[in-house]
């Protein structure tokens, strides 16, 4: 006899339980290959319940190959369906981050948390409305890995204004926050043994992304005005430096316009890249926010910004701008990593 524990109280219906009970002591051996299950009319009198219950369950099984049925003989278990009773994944170390601090009465440190009860609420949920029930049926299907245009023509008008950044829509990348930029960064230009510049001190997710890649980490030291450009290694063949020159992370420091125009030189001499990190550009005590190295030398620069600072970093929305060259390449490493970033999200920014 085959006894199922059933729960006439729980949300789970009769059919999933009885369903499941069969399945885990297949998967387990305690039910093995070859073993003749009751007939469904003997199990739902068994269990009292409706034999349509028993029926659905062992239908539902014989679909996903764990039951066969012999004619005249009954129904058996499968061969092949055991799996085994390992279940030390259950006890895994899983390492919970506390990204996201519920406790009002604590004062979180963390940097970069923009003032989330700030986010205009009401003006995106007007907004995400409209876009849902006025536009076209169109926007529902899938997007270009590049992301939507109205979203790119604006981030180019945008960032011509207040950062003096030199683009084209179709140079912008739309990305799911700067991180997918980075990871873009890391597929477009590196390989196992090249060489990246990097600014020391510098956070250590930027250290990992770009060493998961096979690359060597070169580090060149800040001061109080950002990275040492009198530091940069003539003898080396860096494929880009990565900097923070509105910002500098965790420093602060404000690249001059001497060393902006000193790694412009440099990334020319050596056929480099320069990869500016724009993260949070925006915000200044003093003057307006300082122009772009990109606007200087369009051809030389990746540039990468995002909205988690200004707006949420829930949203996931930031972009990647590059020399048009490698445009087309970037498009199809986006296109593979997942489609494109969401659409609906995309035209309510």
């Amino acid at each position: 006899m085959l006894l199922i524990p059933i729960n006439r109280t729980s949300d789970v219906s009769l059919i999933r339980q009885i369903y499941q009970y069969i399945r885990e002591q297949i998967l387990n051996g305690s039910l093995k290959s070859g073993d003749k299950l009751p007939s469904t009319r003997e199990l739902s009198s068994n269990l009292n319940v409706s034999r349509n219950v028993t029926l659905s369950a062992y239908d539902q099984l014989m679909a996903e190959g764990f039951i066969v049925t012999r004619k005249g003989a009954g129904t058996f278990i499968a061969e092949g369906t055991y799996l085994g009773n390992d279940k030390g994944y259950l006890h895994a170390d899983i390492s919970i981050q506390d990204n996201e601090i519920e406790c009002n009465d604590i004062i979180n440190f963390r940097s970069g948390i923009p003032a989330l009860d700030f986010f205009p609420r009401k003006t995106w949920a007007k907004l995400s409305n409209i876009i849902c029930y006025e536009s076209s049926s169109s926007i529902f299907g899938y997007g270009v890995p590049e992301g939507r245009i109205e979203l790119r023509e604006v981030i180019s008008q945008y960032l011509y204004k207040t950062r003096r950044v030199f683009c084209q829509p179709d140079q912008i990348i739309i990305t799911t926050g700067a991180v997918q930029a980075l990871a873009l960064v890391s597929k477009l230009l590196l390989s196992p043994e090249d060489e990246v510049l990097i600014e020391d001190p510098i956070t250590n997710d930027i250290q990992k992304m770009f060493k998961s890649s096979g690359a060597s980490l070169l580090p060149i030291p800040v001061d109080n005005h950002g990275i040492r450009t009198d530091l940069l290694p003539i003898k080396e063949k860096p494929k880009f430096v990565f900097f923070t020159p509105s910002h500098q992370f965790p420093l602060g420091g404000t690249l001059p316009a001497q060393r902006q125009i000193q790694l412009i030189n440099y990334a020319r001499k050596v056929d480099s890249y320069l990869v500016e990190d724009d993260y949070d550009s925006e915000f200044r005590y003093e003057h307006s926010p300082v122009s772009s190295i990109q606007g200087l030398a369009p051809e030389r620069v990746l540039y990468i910004g995002s909205f988690s600072k200004i707006l949420s970093p829930a949203l996931r929305m930031g972009y990647l701008i590059l020399p048009m060259h490698l445009v087309k390449e970037c498009r199809k490493i986006k296109y593979y990593l997942d489609l494109h970033t969401p659409s609906l999200d995309q035209l309510t920014l």
